[in-house]
This record gives structure tokens, C-alpha cells and sequence, in this order.
């Protein structure tokens, strides 16, 4: 299972995530991504993971290209500011390879 709330304010659509981001819970956050990226607040959205349990390989992989779409990810603790390291070291070699 999967939460997804979206909050805006004028400079910032976020994504907050609670749950396991697995199976058709990925399909479901590229679609609300999709949708917050076709009005996004000032052209900048966050995906939150801090509430996240889990995220499966697909999941991953998503979030992988949310960032290189530049979107900001942001975690707490120590499972989601690892995933967040490393999809973001991840994206960087990529862009300058």
C-alpha cells in the first residue's frame, strides 16, 4: 500500500509518499507525477520518501527518472537518504558520462 498526498504552494508541488512503492503502486505515482508535472508550482516538484518502507526495483527505476526530470527527492533516516545518495550519485555519473 501507498499514500500519495500532493501539496502545493506557490514555489514547490510536493509529492509525499507514505508506504511500500511497489507493484501497481508504481504505476500509480507515475501517473500522480505526470499530473503534478503538467502544473507544477513555479516548475519545481519534491518527491518526499521519508514515510517509505520499501521501494522495489521498478520503484527505483521510476524515481531514478523523476530525478534525471528534475525532481528534487528528499529523505529522512537511514533507508530513504541512501536510496536518495544513490540515485543521486546514480543521475550524476550518467549526466556526465
Amino acid at each position: 500500500m501507498l499514500k500519495i498526498s500532493i501539496e502545493k504552494s506557490p514555489r514547490l508541488t510536493t509529492l509525499k509518499l507514505e508506504g511500500r512503492l511497489a507493484l501497481a503502486w508504481v504505476d500509480e505515482l507515475d501517473r500522480a507525477f505526470r499530473a503534478a508535472s503538467a502544473a507544477p508550482a513555479d516548475g519545481r516538484i519534491a518527491v518526499d520518501l521519508s514515510e517509505v518502507t520499501f521501494v522495489c526495483e521498478e520503484g527505483k527505476k521510476l524515481l531514478e527518472q523523476m530525478h534525471s526530470g528534475g525532481a528534487k527527492l528528499k529523505g529522512s533516516g537511514c533507508v530513504t537518504r541512501s536510496l536518495v545518495e544513490g540515485i543521486e550519485r546514480t543521475t550524476h555519473h550518467r549526466d556526465i558520462s
